[in-house]
């Protein structure tokens, strides 16, 4: 390439140039005393103008010698890549290995003992890691038995973090998800508590006596009846 730009140059400077002495020249040849003046200032005119014209030119060579080069690494560094897919495999397995460390050791933990270790954040008062975990139990296990009470919890840490709109769609994921749960009454009573102190009381009213029709016999009856009282 920086061959090419040469031979396309050149001739360009030698053109412009041959140009300027020939017509300087022509008007030399029929110039008379009385305009010697203005035919020196037309000439100089010109020369000022070919070499503007040449300034721009070295300017896009250099522009263009500055992107080709630009080129010439990016290209030699993909070959490098291609001729030595050793390393690009190197690469992405450590790459791999530095995304995913938590996921493997959470594979590494039985159902029961990832449960386990979730609860026990949750009563360290440590929602945020207990919410991960609780998170990654549903994603790996969500047909074991622990599942549903996974998501409950899971609920409860939003709701101890306040983020009560998310805490709203965790619990009324858990009756969609599992509606023979018996976390579900108490996910409906929270979802009316969430409501509650998000100040919208209609949804929250309606969520409270859902548990009162749903479920009138349960713990989470007395106290959605309790909160009832309350505010109404």
């Amino acid at each position: 390439m920086p061959c090419l730009k040469k031979r396309l140059y050149k001739p360009v400077y030698f053109l412009i140039l041959s140009f300027f002495f020939v017509s300087c020249g022509a008007m030399h040849s029929v110039k008379t005393p009385a305009g010697n003046d203005k035919e020196e200032t037309l000439c100089h005119t010109k020369l000022v103008e070919l070499e503007s014209e040449l300034t721009g030119i070295k300017q896009d060579q250099a522009t263009l010698k500055y992107q080709i080069e630009k080129n010439n690494t990016i290209i030699q560094t993909l070959q490098d890549i291609i001729s030595t897919p050793e390393k690009k495999i190197s690469f992405l397995e450590k790459k791999q290995q530095l995304a995913a460390p938590i996921q493997y050791k959470i594979e590494a933990l039985k159902p029961a003992d990832l449960y386990k270790k979730a609860r026990n954040l949750l009563l360290e008062n440590n929602f945020s890691k207990a919410a991960g975990l609780f998170s990654e139990f549903i994603k790996h296990y969500p047909q074991n038995s622990l599942a549903d009470n996974c998501v409950y919890w899971l609920g409860e840490c939003h709701y101890s973090l306040k983020d009560y709109k998310k805490a709203i769609e965790v619990f009324k994921g858990l009756e969609i998800k599992y509606p023979k749960s018996e976390k579900v009454p108490d996910a409906i009573l929270k979802t009316g508590y969430s409501y509650l102190l998000l100040d919208d009381f209609n949804r929250a009213n309606h969520y409270l006596k859902q548990v009162l029709k749903q479920y009138p016999f349960s713990p989470a009856a007395e106290k959605a009846q309790k909160k009832l009282g309350d505010f109404e």
